[in-house]
C-alpha cells in the first residue's frame, strides 16, 4: 500500500487540528481511518499554532519553510483562515506536481483562482477543497430534489452564518459555506446577483439562474444553517446537518490521492470566488451584478 506523507499549511485553523487527528490518531478501537496517510510536516504564520498541532494532534514536526515541505511531502492541505494567502501557499506544490487540498475560500482574487486552476491543469495535478458543507447529507437531499423538479423548480433559499468583523479578508472568511451550498444544490453557473447589506453585517442576496432565482441569507450573529427547494407542487425545507461534513471532505481528499479522481472539477472549485466577488460588488454598489465567469 502506497503511503502518503501529508503537509498542512495554515495551522491557526481548527481544520488543521481535525484533519491531523483524522490522519494521525486511532479511533477508540485502535484503528486508523486512513492507514495509508500521515501528517508529517506543518507550517504557517503562527509558529505556536504549528507547535500545538505537533504536540496535541499528532503531526510529526514543524517545517522550517514551504520549500522544505515541498521536498518532503506527497500531498498538501492549505487550511489558512485567510484566503488571500492560499495562492502563494499552494502554488509551489502545484509547480512540483503535488496534489493539493485548498480550504475555503479557494482564493479571494479571481485572477489568482484562474492562475491556480491553469497551473494545476498544466501539470496534471488534482485538486480538492473549499467548504466542507457541500458534503452535508442535507445538501445532497436538496440537490436531488432540485434535479427531480427540473422545469418545475420555482425557487430556493439557503441561509448560513456570516462573520464580517474578522482579520481574514472580511466577507470572504465565512461566506464560502453558503455560496458553495448554493452552487452544489442549484448549479455552478448562476447568471447574476443582487445583494444588500443590513442589520450590521448581514447580507441578503438574490441569485438569478436561468428560469428561477435563489435567495442567500448571510446572517451575522445567527449560527443557523437551513435550505429549501420549492417546486410548483412540491417542496423540501430542512435545517442543514453539519455532522460528518469534515470527515466526508477528508474522505474526498484521500480518494483523490489514491485514485487521482477529483470530487469537483477545477471550474467548480474556483466558481465560488467569482460568485462571492459578485455578491460583494453588489452590496457595496447597491446594484445588480453580472457574474464574470472566466
Amino acid at each position: 500500500m502506497k503511503q502518503f506523507r501529508i503537509g498542512i499549511i495554515g495551522t491557526e485553523n481548527s481544520h488543521a487540528y481535525s484533519f491531523s487527528s483524522y490522519f494521525n490518531k486511532p479511533d477508540a478501537t485502535g484503528n486508523y481511518r486512513y492507514p495509508d496517510c500521515h501528517v508529517t510536516l506543518v507550517y504557517g504564520h503562527y509558529p505556536e499554532e504549528s507547535e500545538k498541532v505537533v504536540r496535541e494532534f499528532g503531526a510529526d514536526a514543524v517545517a522550517e519553510s514551504i520549500e522544505q515541505m515541498v521536498a518532503n511531502v506527497d500531498a498538501v492541505m492549505v487550511t489558512a483562515r485567510d484566503g488571500k494567502f492560499h495562492y502563494e501557499f499552494v502554488k509551489p506544490f502545484l509547480e512540483a506536481g503535488i496534489p493539493a487540498f485548498v480550504d475555503k475560500p479557494f482564493t479571494v482574487d479571481e485572477a489568482e483562482a484562474v492562475a491556480l486552476v491553469e497551473l494545476a491543469k498544466k501539470n496534471n495535478v488534482p485538486l480538492t477543497g473549499g467548504s466542507m458543507l457541500k458534503f452535508s447529507p442535507t445538501i445532497a437531499q436538496l440537490k436531488e430534489k432540485a434535479a427531480q423538479l427540473g422545469e418545475e423548480l420555482v425557487s430556493g433559499s439557503l441561509s448560513a452564518p456570516l462573520n464580517m468583523d474578522n482579520p481574514y479578508s472580511g466577507f470572504f472568511f465565512y461566506s464560502s459555506h453558503l455560496c458553495e451550498m448554493t452552487l452544489e444544490v442549484f448549479g455552478y453557473r448562476p447568471k447574476s446577483v443582487y445583494a444588500t447589506r443590513h442589520n450590521g453585517g448581514s447580507v441578503c442576496a438574490i441569485v438569478n439562474y436561468d428560469g428561477f432565482s435563489v435567495t442567500n441569507h448571510y446572517n451575522d450573529g445567527a449560527y443557523l444553517y437551513a435550505g429549501s427547494v420549492f417546486g410548483k407542487k412540491e417542496q423540501l425545507v430542512s435545517e442543514v446537518v453539519l455532522d460528518g461534513c469534515g470527515e466526508a471532505e477528508c474522505d474526498a481528499f484521500v480518494e483523490m490521492l489514491r485514485t487521482g479522481k477529483m470530487a469537483h472539477s477545477y471550474e467548480e472549485l474556483c466558481a465560488p470566488v467569482f460568485y462571492l466577488n459578485a455578491v460583494k460588488e453588489s452590496y457595496e454598489s447597491g446594484k445588480p451584478v453580472e457574474i464574470r465567469w472566466p
